[in-house]
């Protein structure tokens, strides 16, 4: 295999410009990765706030841990229910 020395070593034919061209991966659009936006109305965007004692709260907090939830994921589920 030849070495190059200069530029003009260089193969410039249509054939190896094409493959330099389709093996460049700094052109085109870049995978981001993760998950895609969720719509507008798939978006949780509204708060409903309620009061507990520490009581209640610990308990809430206790079933979502064993459960392996959220606490938020537990209301959701309970509430779902009766809605």
């Amino acid at each position: 295999m030849a070495k190059i020395k200069d530029l003009d070593d260089l193969d410039t034919s249509e054939k190896t410009n094409k493959f330099i061209a389709a093996a460049d991966m700094s052109k085109g659009k870049k995978n981001k990765g993760g998950r895609p936006k969720k719509d507008a109305s798939e978006k949780a965007s509204e708060q409903i706030f309620i009061n507990v004692t520490p009581s209640e709260k610990a308990k809430i907090e206790k079933s979502a841990k064993a459960l392996g939830i959220s606490v938020s994921a537990l209301c959701k589920i309970s509430l779902a229910k009766f809605i």
